[in-house]
């Protein structure tokens, strides 16, 4: 909904950093509305750290992130260090042909962008049915016991 006049509060000075903002988007709407947490103590943070659903979260994110971004990062490094040793001109492997024009190098080049989207596709699938609701449970858990 759009407000025809400006509201209440709203940056009339040009040196204000949200001055630019059109009336109707100020003040932001996810920043008018606050939401309370409890504060959980130090220590209730060191007990969670040391908990095994915590550790099993930690383990989970590791055995899955670290070996993707490792795997992605070796398919891109393939191609740029492929692309830098092939000699012009010269009989080379990303120069060969694969399709009518298409050659191996071009191929992989245009890989990279599904590889990329693929990576990304499995990485929020498993952080939403694997680390999602472990760290639910754990935040709730948490959230529980600062209330108490």
């Amino acid at each position: 909904m759009t407000h025809p006049t400006t509201p209440p509060g709203a940056p009339t000075d040009p040196p204000d950093p949200e001055y630019h903002l059109p009336a109707h988007h100020w003040p932001l709407p996810e920043m008018t509305v606050l939401e309370t947490h409890p504060h959980p103590t130090g220590t209730l943070y060191q007990q969670v750290r040391a908990s095994a659903d915590f550790q099993k979260l930690r383990r989970a994110f590791r055995s899955f992130a670290f070996p993707t971004v490792v795997a992605v990062i070796v398919w891109y490094l393939f191609y740029v260090i492929g692309s830098v040793l092939a000699d012009p001109g010269q009989p080379s492997l990303m120069g060969t042909k694969v399709l009518g024009n298409l050659t191996l190098g071009m191929l992989i080049g245009l890989l990279q962008f599904p590889t990329t989207w693929l990576a990304t596709w499995f990485y929020v699938r498993r952080m939403n049915t694997t680390l999602d609701p472990l760290a639910k449970r754990i935040r709730e858990q948490i959230e529980a016991e600062a209330k108490a």
